[in-house]
């Protein structure tokens, strides 16, 4: 069963709030607020260290195979590893990375989906570096989820043929998912 936002007790006219009831509501608050581990409010940070062929001109989610933390568990390194599934309903903050290999032709692209859809104004473009050096670039965006909703950021390249991702460790496509608001 996912985890829900703690709520602060109310009562109705005629009934008492407690101050053991109020201590142990506002305590449940703060520890998700401020808590770590599954006690905090959830977020998750991956990010890749294994290339990922990208084919020309299509949009690709990127893969994440490593996880910096994962409080609630909705990332897998093992299946759909593009994919961080919402545990707990709320507005979250997520931020993307996409790095590409050296390639001196076309555009790079970046964009957060949210269940496959573009999420709208987190798309970037950029054109390609240097043949010497790889190019990355970033993207944020605000979405509001449910529980079993799921967040990707997703890729796109035109050099005119298929293109690794980077995986260096200063380079490297990653995805991170932090929880702001229920």
């Amino acid at each position: 069963m996912p985890r829900l936002v703690p709520t602060i007790a109310t009562e109705v006219p005629g009934n008492y709030l407690t101050a053991a009831l109020w201590m142990a509501q506002s305590a449940a608050f703060a520890q998700f607020s401020i808590g770590s581990g599954a006690n905090g409010v959830p977020r998750f940070r991956g990010y890749q260290t294994s290339v990922q062929s990208l084919s020309d001109n299509t949009w690709t989610p990127l893969t994440l195979d490593t996880e910096q933390f994962d409080s609630d568990n909705g990332h897998s390194t093992s299946t759909n590893t593009s994919r961080y599934v919402v545990q707990v309903a709320g507005t979250y903050f997520v931020a993307g990375n996409a790095a590409f290999a050296a390639n001196a032709s076309g555009n790079r692209a970046i964009r957060m989906a949210v269940n496959g859809s573009p999420v709208i104004g987190s798309f970037a473009k950029t054109l390609a570096s240097t043949a010497a050096h790889s190019s990355g670039i970033a993207t944020t965006a605000e979405v509001v989820c449910v529980v079993g909703d799921y967040i990707e950021v997703v890729g796109l390249q035109s050099s005119g043929a298929a293109l690794n991702t980077s995986s260096a460790t200063d380079v490297a496509c990653s995805l991170g998912v932090f929880w702001i608001a229920g």
